[in-house]
């Protein structure tokens, strides 16, 4: 790459300000880019800065958007709804995060206005009514979906099976933060037509081999099926698997504490659990035997 050339400032009377440098295109972009990682808080006052730095930025920006008390969800749609355009908004805002504290009026609200939405964290509570949420759900285009099931089905929806729900048709990813929700049903999660990644919160009480043997015979799309399990109770979920003779190469055990974690570090561009769970699957279809990543069991 050749050295950038200084750049004359008209008028300037200080030697050391006479000139600029000049970067190019590509390598100005990863510096505003790679500062916006860095210091996310900053991010939108450098677009600001011009309006192709705004162009690279915008993009990061609303890349995952995390709402976690009310005033952040009505100052972000009041954004939306005062400043963008339908358009902007269907094309950039992808990925949502909302915590239990968004109120149901304003998630819904959120949903319809975000109606390209791809990615969603649904963590609000449970509602007694909830007709309006599972309507603007099941208009998007989701393929990744993190939620606890009872903030959106009644527990008597679960036994006829999720493949009958709009909203998880489409997903190829979804990720249950009820404890051990599957003590009595696989949930009809096997037959979610593209569904190659699932994961669960390890609890140590009941036994939920039958729903997860039939979701890893009957799914065949599926590529990882993930515990997620504190650093105390790891060991327990191994155990567990090794008592119920789950052997499958698919099954992976994480390290987890919060359910915002996962989301915090997709947000900074760092490796998912999807992605984590994906190399040690690989791990084990390569060697057979011991995965050093994770001390599991490979494929025999």
């Amino acid at each position: 790459m050749s050295i950038p050339k200084p750049t004359p400032v008209h008028g300037a009377q200080n030697p050391a300000e006479a000139v600029l440098p000049v970067f190019p295109p590509e390598l100005e972009r990863e510096i505003f880019l790679l500062t916006a990682r860095t210091y996310r808080g900053v991010s939108t006052r450098l677009m600001l800065v011009a309006s192709r730095v705004k162009a690279w930025i915008e993009p990061f920006v609303y890349n995952i958007v995390f709402l976690r008390v009310p005033k952040h969800a009505f100052d972000f749609l009041g954004a939306l709804i005062s400043h963008r355009s339908p358009g902007f908004v269907q094309s950039h805002v992808k990925a949502l995060c909302i915590f239990p504290s968004i109120p149901l009026r304003v998630t819904i609200q959120l949903l319809a206005t975000c109606s390209g939405l791809e990615s969603l964290a649904l963590w609000i509570l449970p509602q007694s009514d909830n007709a309006d949420l599972i309507n603007v759900l099941s208009s998007l285009p989701l393929t990744f979906l993190s939620l606890n099931l009872a903030s959106v089905l009644p527990p008597s929806y679960w036994k006829p099976g999720l493949q009958n729900h709009p909203v998880f048709i489409n997903l190829t990813h979804l990720d249950i933060v009820n404890n051990w929700v599957l003590w009595t049903s696989s949930l009809g999660i096997q037959h979610l037509p593209f569904l190659t990644h699932v994961a669960f919160r390890f609890w140590s009480r009941g036994s939920v081999n039958g729903a997860l043997s039939k979701i890893l015979q009957e799914s065949h799309k599926l590529e990882a099926l993930v515990l997620l399990a504190n650093s105390v109770a790891i060991p327990g979920a191994r155990e567990y698997l090794e008592k119920q003779n789950i052997r499958d190469i698919r099954v992976v055990v994480l390290q987890h504490a919060r359910d915002a974690d996962e989301w915090e570090l997709m947000q900074k561009g760092a490796i998912s659990m999807w992605e984590r769970a994906d190399v040690i699957v690989r791990w084990r279809r390569r060697h057979r035997g011991w995965c050093k990543v994770c001390g599991c069991i490979g494929a025999k």
